[in-house]
């Protein structure tokens, strides 16, 4: 049995900037880190030659036929593009289970889908003995979601899964490239507890609010201005960590919300713009709602003596919030066995649960 792990992300500033019709033609860059919540898959051995896919997030399975092309298609079209680029390169795998898990529900705004392309990557790549280093994982995860499932979306997801850590990217038509902040132990200490994740408990597809955005980054000025405006943003965001500046910071991402704000119909909404106001009103530096926008997670910067204040304002409204911690892992596989009595612990699909096997319930 393999088992591997790819770890969500929290972008700080310069989304947008990563796609394509922006940074082909102006480059891109984008600060952000990899958190400890992940998403997972499992390759078992099973009898015959048949590939079966079982999500426990959306509850279904399917079986791919052995000796027969896979088509991508729903249900489950991610981990059917990951066994059709296998099967392309002459690596199908044969007769193996392929379980999918996540710590947090799809459409989070956290870089959930490809988090999931590189956890299946890396391990069908171990099943094959395909040995592939953190940089070819996300570039694999890039022409598995971007080419072969067309989805309209950057390039910054897939590095932050596969090498994890927190980054500067820069993004050019030639590639892409990863450039670790150098921070002390104490100040990442200290950045954590400044930051507070909140579920707004709804999911959005990012398809539709990337995809208006993709067209307006090619074509609209006030928004090629904007993407400008916030590509400067990320750089001072980069400055402010280096410089140890939270409080510099936690302004810079309020100035990036109200820049992305406008970005594209559907980024934001009445009841969002509340909620913001309401965790600014409470003490909050500033924030941002995660990835593309529309629901998800909020992200938000607050000293941590106005922290419960803020915690329980938001609360107040059914939202949910949560600590995090940093992952400097990346995308991890590894050969498992079924271990009695081991236990999990995930915290972002609502309040911490622990789960252990039956033999100890």
């Amino acid at each position: 049995m393999i088992s591997a792990r790819a770890p969500l992300r929290i972008s700080f500033g310069g989304g947008g900037t990563d796609l394509p019709a922006y940074y082909e033609r102006f480059g891109g860059m984008v600060v952000s880190s990899a958190i400890q919540a992940a998403c997972h898959a499992r390759v078992s051995e099973q009898p015959g030659r048949d590939i079966v896919v079982d999500s426990r997030d959306y509850q279904r399975a399917i079986v791919l036929p052995a000796g027969r092309p896979v088509t991508i298609r729903e249900p489950l079209s991610l981990p059917r593009a990951v066994v059709a680029w296998f099967d392309a390169h002459g690596l199908r795998p044969e007769g193996v289970r392929i379980e999918t898990w996540a710590d947090v529900p799809p459409g989070s705004g956290l870089g959930s889908s490809s988090a999931m392309t590189a956890a299946l990557v890396s391990a069908l790549a171990r099943h094959v003995c395909l040995p592939l280093k953190h940089r070819m994982i996300a570039e694999i995860a890039c022409e598995i979601e971007i080419d072969l499932l067309g989805r309209p979306i950057g390039r910054q997801d897939q590095y932050a899964a596969a090498i994890g850590g927190i980054n500067t990217l820069t993004f050019s038509a030639t590639g892409v490239d990863v450039s670790p902040l150098c921070l002390s132990r104490e100040f990442e200490r200290s950045l954590q507890e400044h930051l507070l994740l909140v579920s707004t408990r709804k999911t959005r597809d990012s398809a539709t609010v990337l995809s208006a955005q993709r067209k307006a980054s090619a074509t609209d000025r006030e928004v090629i201005e904007r993407l400008h405006r916030i590509k400067g943003l990320a750089v001072s965001m980069r400055d402010a960590l280096v410089a140890g500046d939270l409080p510099a910071f936690g302004a810079l991402l309020d100035d990036n919300w109200q820049l992305k704000r406008g970005l594209a119909r559907g980024v934001t909404s009445p009841e969002i713009d509340r909620w913001y106001g309401i965790a600014r009103h409470n003490g909050a530096y500033g924030g941002k709602i995660a990835g593309a926008g529309g629901g998800g997670f909020f992200l938000f910067c607050v000293p941590p003596e106005r922290r419960t204040r803020v915690s329980r304002a938001l609360e107040r409204e059914g939202l949910t919030p949560s600590t995090i911690a940093f992952d400097h892992r990346g995308c991890i596989a590894r050969d498992e066995m079924i271990v009695r009595g081991a236990r999990t612990r995930f915290s972002l699909k609502g309040t911490l649960h622990e789960t252990a096997s039956a033999s100890q319930a």
